[in-house]
């Protein structure tokens, strides 16, 4: 018995019945209350999902078997926008994909079972490294998930540039059908309109779909709840990606959360992909009391695990994506879903509480997914907001208007961290409340104001 398995004995029972409803019944995981109750519609997809366990010696993730889709879908997915990097090239101040590692990766995944592979052309040139990569396999042996923008960033939502992206995705992933295709980056009505329907793009994807270039049709959601049951019953969706971790489940922002949207999308049968479970990878680095207090009720899992583990409870993920950029995060993934323990109600009533602790602490919520960048005036944007992060999840941001026993420390640390990891002209001082990067941001995260709230911070500080 290893270890993991010893720490997790006494508890066995509990889960070995949740796994036997999740196989076999309709009902799935059982989690009574408010936190977690599924349920899912006779005859769903949803429903007539099954977790399949690995084999003895540990060496596959668990899947799920999805009836209405045909597919039987690694529990793990390979998100590839955060792939490893050549060091970086001094005049574009961008390294390219190391596509040794990159191959390395995606290798190492297959082995473990891990056979649901996203990407997009938002990306960066993820498209063309996956296509490399994977191309080396049978085709039959993988799942490719790939999105179309078309506006949400970058050029404007045209018919002609769909279909551009559309044959050029296909092109760089050496591939004449998609196994998944999302419309990427819903949020509104008005956007969704514009960018694939005023145009006839999604009537030409539904075509694409009936001649087999795709094979499920879905999208990835950052809006209101109220917009998403909207969608919901406009077309016969395949699947839907949304954001969903245990910190988002009560409250994501002030007219979405992740509770509302997953039992949305389970009541309707459609299998939900996770994008986002450990918070852009801040959910792996919480701060010490936090991990303090994870480690006393799980020891066989590190934050991240937690993390994952939580969105992967449920019977209607399909799948849950991690952006791995080393093996490191890849291998410590994969023992997560390795002999998979799903959570029962008490596991997720204990990081209820968790996540109210994080979100007591204040923390601006970025992921670091760089889509606002390029800044026009040169604010790095994504590293202003990590170096707060990292003080506030430490416990140590310096509160100018509150002096305690720590300011002098906290201050000093916090000054100098902000002084050598960015560069004159890319601090917060410089944003002029252009906006240019709330339009692009899929957290719709407030950005001048949470850098003008830092100016303004470390002004006092000065």
């Amino acid at each position: 018995m290893n270890q993991k398995q010893q720490t997790a004995q006494g508890r066995q029972l509990s889960r070995r019945e949740a796994l036997k409803l999740m196989t076999f019944g309709s009902l799935g995981l059982a989690m009574g209350g408010n936190v977690l109750t599924s349920c899912s519609p006779k005859g769903s997809r949803a429903g007539s999902s099954s977790i399949k366990m690995s084999a003895p010696d540990g060496t596959k993730v668990a899947t799920r078997k999805w009836a209405g889709l045909g597919d039987e879908v690694s529990l793990l997915g390979l998100g590839c926008m955060r792939f490893p990097q050549l060091p970086e090239d001094r005049q574009t101040r961008r390294g390219e994909l190391d596509q040794e590692k990159v191959n390395e990766l995606i290798d190492y995944a297959l082995e473990h079972g891990v056979n649901y592979f996203d990407t997009a052309p938002a990306y960066g040139d993820s498209e063309r490294a996956t296509g490399v990569a994977l191309s080396r396999y049978d085709r039959s042996s993988y799942l490719l998930a790939t999105k179309m923008s078309n506006g949400a960033w970058g050029p404007a939502a045209t018919f002609e540039r769909a279909q551009t992206v559309f044959k050029t995705s296909l092109e760089n992933l050496q591939t004449s059908y998609f196994d998944f295709y999302l419309l990427h980056g819903i949020s509104d009505k008005e956007s969704f309109n514009k960018r694939f329907i005023d145009n006839g793009v999604f009537e030409w994807l539904k075509e694409q779909k009936a001649a087999g270039a795709i094979r499920h049709l879905g999208f990835s959601y950052h809006g209101s709840n109220e917009f998403l049951k909207e969608l919901i019953g406009m077309y016969d969706w395949d699947f839907v990606q949304i954001q969903m971790n245990y910190v988002d489940w009560k409250k994501m922002s002030d007219d979405s959360d992740s509770e509302t949207e997953y039992k949305m999308l389970e009541a309707a049968g459609i299998p939900v992909v996770i994008m986002e479970p450990i918070r852009g990878g801040a959910l792996a680095n919480v701060n010490t009391k936090l991990k303090e207090m994870l480690a006393e009720k799980h020891p066989e899992l590190t934050p991240a695990g937690v993390a994952l583990t939580f969105a992967s409870s449920f019977p209607g993920v399909m799948c849950t994506l991690s952006g791995m950029s080393n093996m490191a995060q890849l291998k410590e993934n994969i023992a997560t879903f390795t002999d998979f323990q799903p959570f029962n109600e008490e596991d997720n009533e204990f990081l209820m509480k968790v996540a109210e602790l994080y979100r007591n602490n204040p923390n601006i919520p970025c992921t670091g997914c760089q889509y606002c960048m390029p800044c026009p005036n040169g604010v790095n944007i994504p590293g202003n907001f990590a170096i707060y992060n990292n003080a506030s999840d430490e416990l140590a941001l310096p509160d100018p208007d509150n002096q305690d026993k720590n300011y002098k420390k906290n201050r000093k640390a916090f000054l100098k961290h902000y002084d050598s990891n960015l560069a004159d002209g890319t601090r917060a001082d410089s944003c002029t409340n252009c906006n240019a990067c709330i339009r692009k941001c899929p957290q719709h995260i407030r950005i001048p104001e949470y850098l003008k709230q830092i100016d303004e911070l470390v002004a006092k500080m000065r």
